[in-house]
């Protein structure tokens, strides 16, 4: 590496009006070839909030947006210096100061190659107060990136920082454990992203009902008394095997929340980590192989992917929940998922609050109708 970034002879320098350097080289006839792709821009010329001209050529108009997608490679993202960071007290995005970043979050997240928005703040960025940037992506493969755990951080920075001539570190504030900081955007995007009208459909559940009461399995034998549900065995009528069935012990409105405690209690674990395993049952010699592979099949059993697109997380459930019966025929089943499918069949591109409870809609069930004491709970089968 060279004493100074712009020296190093991999790097190009231009100085030149960038706005028209996209328009220019990805305008809506420019044919663009793979190698003049980008897989980072960072877009960092003035706040968003600045009352300019030049602010809004560049965070409002849709043209320029495409030119910068059309130059972004495949898997490409788009970093953008969105402007001093948001307040709980701040108005409905789209009125005050900050109406031309929401019509840039709006464009954004309207465009048909964006796949997912990721908003963070950081205050190591040389201005009195902390800014918020934006993480923009081309593909699914961005989520797994964006949530990777510290050790895989910290082992790519190693893996791919070039040394510097000083021998000291490259990065001064940026490691495993700062990204895992961001991956959870801060309350005020959530509650100025619900200021929004309309207001969007999952700002209905910013939190557990209050109203709603939340029914347990007493696993002590002390506080049977207080458990909403009791363990039976029965047999199955088509194959004669004994089972395990959970019955409810008093009444159960609509809408109460079932067993939260013990989902609360699920695991987490990836699919890169089950397809280790996955390779270890297929190593001659290892030994205790049917451990590894009951394992797999309890997860794939009682596992369920993430709803988040492009996730790579998988949930188990290890308490009451996992014993109870499934059904196929949605009609018969009484529990299901507590957050509902979006009313549009996906996740929107930007939403702090799927972001910020990602993990509670993932796995939190509630009584799909009212249940009677001594019914027996069923859970859907695609739950």
């Amino acid at each position: 590496s060279a004493p100074s970034c712009f020296d190093d002879e991999r790097a190009e320098v231009l100085i030149e009006d960038g706005r028209k350097y996209f328009f220019d080289r990805y305008g809506a006839d420019a044919v663009v070839k793979d190698e003049d792709q980008f897989d980072v821009i960072i877009l960092d010329a003035l706040d968003p909030e600045d009352d300019t001209v030049i602010a809004d050529m560049l965070y409002t108009d849709d043209d320029f947006l495409t030119a910068l997608y059309k130059s972004m490679s495949d898997d490409g993202i788009l970093i953008i210096q969105v402007g001093t960071a948001p307040s709980i007290h701040d108005p409905r995005p789209d009125l005050g100061v900050y109406a031309r970043r929401e019509l840039m979050f709006n464009l954004l997240e309207g465009h048909s190659e964006t796949s997912h928005m990721f908003v963070y703040e950081e205050a190591h960025c040389g201005f009195l107060e902390p800014h918020s940037f934006l993480v923009v992506c081309k593909s699914d493969s961005c989520h797994k990136r964006w949530y990777a755990e510290a050790d895989e951080i910290d082992y790519a920075i190693y893996d791919r920082i070039r040394d510097t001539k000083s021998e000291q570190r490259a990065l001064v504030h940026f490691d495993g454990s700062t990204q895992k900081s961001y991956q959870v955007p801060p309350r005020a995007w959530e509650t100025v992203y619900c200021r929004r009208d309309p207001e969007p459909f999952e700002c209905a559940y910013r939190g557990l009902d209050l109203t709603k009461d939340i029914h347990d399995l007493a696993w002590d034998e002390s506080e049977e008394e207080e458990s909403s549900f009791e363990i039976k065995t029965a047999k199955n009528e088509k194959t004669g095997e004994e089972e395990t069935r959970v019955y409810a012990t008093e009444d159960i409105k609509k809408g109460d929340y079932v067993m939260a405690s013990d989902l609360a209690s699920s695991f987490a674990v990836s699919d890169d980590s089950l397809a280790n395993l996955k390779k270890n049952t297929e190593i001659v010699g290892t030994g205790r192989v049917t451990v590894i592979e009951d394992f797999l099949e309890f997860v794939d059993y009682h596992g369920h992917h993430s709803k988040a697109q492009g996730s790579t997380a998988n949930y188990v459930e290890v308490g009451g929940t996992f014993m109870m019966r499934r059904t196929e025929d949605e009609s018969k089943a009484n529990v299901g998922k507590w957050m509902p499918d979006h009313p549009s069949g996906k996740i929107p591109v930007f939403s702090p609050v799927y972001e910020r409870r990602m993990k509670s809609f993932d796995l939190f069930l509630v009584a799909t109708r009212d249940i009677k004491k001594g019914e027996e709970i069923l859970k859907y089968e695609k739950v």
